[in-house]
């Protein structure tokens, strides 16, 4: 909950600084500058409000919370979510759980160089009868290893107890991938 807070603070405080730097500009009779910033802070505001709008609140504190800590560690979430989880999300706390614990690993092993930022993309979709999501970073690999290695059979556990799966893996570009899928609940048998 102090997580949540603390989210609600920041953003409070960008919103302010917004309307600060939008006031400036047309102070300065930078009309231009401050329709090209409107229109960039609306597109950011549009990708935060897609999240927002997610069928999940608990998906959605851990977004929103995972994004904060993130940016403090000097690293960015691309979240790109293709689903709403129109036909509900089963044990969605347990869920939220795995998918903190896959961005608080990414997140700590996420590559950090001089001058930029690091980058996490991070997905959610329905796919073959099933939520998928999906974190892709790139690290230092020898690190990476041992950490994921750590945690993957515990998620795993925790995925499996959801009839879901928990998955690691490298992409062609050489990104570590953690991929969680869990049933969508129509598509679980009766006999499950």
């Amino acid at each position: 909950m102090q997580d949540l807070l603390e989210v609600l603070r920041v953003q409070r405080h960008d919103f302010l600084n917004h309307l600060q730097v939008i006031s400036g500009l047309l102070q300065l009779k930078r009309y231009d500058g401050a329709f090209a910033y409107i229109q960039q802070v609306g597109e950011e505001l549009g990708r935060a409000g897609s999240t927002a709008r997610l069928g999940c609140p608990e998906i959605v504190a851990v977004i929103l919370t995972s994004e904060l800590a993130a940016s403090k560690k000097g690293v960015q979430i691309n979240v790109e979510i293709s689903t709403d989880f129109e036909k509900g999300l089963m044990s969605a706390f347990a869920v939220a759980e795995i998918v903190r614990d896959m961005l608080n690993t990414a997140i700590s092993l996420v590559e950090v160089s001089a001058g930029a930022k690091g980058c996490i993309d991070f997905e959610i979709m329905q796919k073959d009868g099933a939520y998928v999501f999906q974190v892709s970073f790139g690290g230092s690999r020898n690190t990476e290893i041992l950490a994921i290695e750590s945690s993957a059979v515990f998620l795993g556990e925790m995925a499996g107890k959801l009839k879901g799966r928990f998955n690691t893996g490298t992409s062609a570009d050489g990104a570590t991938v953690l991929t969680l899928a869990v049933p969508v609940p129509d598509e679980l048998s009766v006999d499950s």
